[in-house]
């Protein structure tokens, strides 16, 4: 994201929380990009964790098995090779309704978030968009270390009234 007005800079590493935070977010789209790619269904949230990172995807009545996690962490590598720039976009409300509209997750979280007549902001990583307020990385490539450790069901939102997500 290109800096605005006067401002201060400061890098971060690894070893800083909010370096962690930023790498586990990165690398939170990727797995994203990769699961649509390979599974379809519609991505819940992916949100960077202690200790790491997760993404939730809807996929009807299929499961994420242990068996598929090197075809994952493949699509992850593949995305990282290519070393696609993370890309913010600032959308309309009615821009991210429309663009997400075949998303009934996306739909509902921007239903929920964004009032009617503001502004928000999504992220492009490859060929994944995402509402996202960032930050991230620069590049894909800059994610040197990828692995898909466990997958586990969730309902979405936390409420066992809505429906059930895998969590990658």
């Amino acid at each position: 994201r290109p800096l605005e007005g006067d401002c201060s800079l400061e890098l971060i590493k690894f070893d800083d929380p909010r370096g962690q935070a930023v790498f586990w977010h990165s690398s939170a789209h990727m797995l994203g990009c990769a699961l649509e790619k390979q599974f379809g269904g519609h991505l819940g949230i992916g949100p960077p964790v202690e200790g790491g990172f997760y993404y939730d995807v809807f996929m009807g009545n299929s499961r994420v098995s242990d068996a598929e996690y090197s075809r994952i962490k493949a699509g992850v590598d593949d995305l990282r090779k290519s070393d696609e720039p993370f890309e913010r976009l600032v959308i309309t409300r009615e821009e991210a309704l429309e663009m997400f509209a075949g998303n009934p997750f996306k739909v509902d979280i921007i239903n929920r978030k964004v009032p009617p007549g503001t502004l928000t902001s999504a992220y492009r990583c490859g060929d994944l968009v995402d509402l996202c307020r960032g930050p991230h990385v620069p590049t894909t490539g800059r994610v040197k270390a990828f692995e898909v450790t466990k997958s586990s069901s969730a309902y979405y939102m936390g409420s066992q009234e809505n429906d059930t997500l895998q969590r990658v």
